[in-house]
């Protein structure tokens, strides 16, 4: 499992703005169609995200999207992670600290659940009843939010 690459100019103007509002942003895609850029972002905090956060998220946002990309015909949709995410990449696991998870190893058939406790910058640590679970980033095949 990897970082999230953070090198997109689009992410560089807009996270701070939604990190600003008290949300993290867990994902961020774009993609352009001839003239039409579409980009779906998708936001969380820790109390939940509800129509009215995404809302503000989007009007908040939108205008700079146009601006930095100089059109009015941009397509944007954010969104909460939902309740049961596949978590994508390592950096999520530091957005969502504290929630209960499943994370399947490599080369492994039993699901681990546990919630997350602490994460550095190579692995996650696992709450698992009165025990606690480093797992490597790179052992991890797949995990997802409970």
């Amino acid at each position: 499992m990897e970082r999230k690459n953070r090198d997109n100019s689009l992410i560089k103007s807009i996270e701070p703005v939604i990190n600003g509002l008290g949300f993290s942003l867990v994902e961020f895609s774009s993609h352009r169609n001839r003239s039409n850029l579409t980009i779906n972002t998708i936001i969380y905090k820790n109390s939940g995200v509800n129509l009215a956060d995404c809302s503000t998220v989007y009007k908040t946002i939108l205008p700079r999207i146009e601006l930095l990309e100089d059109s009015r015909s941009v397509n944007l949709e954010v969104s909460s992670p939902g309740l049961s995410r596949n978590i994508k990449t390592a950096d999520e696991f530091e957005i969502f600290i504290g929630r209960k998870v499943r994370v399947l190893k490599k080369d492994d058939s039993e699901w681990i659940h546990g919630s997350i406790d602490s994460v550095d910058n190579n692995s996650v640590n696992l709450n698992i009843g009165k025990d606690t679970l480093d797992v490597n980033f790179a052992d991890i095949n797949k995990a997802k939010l409970e």
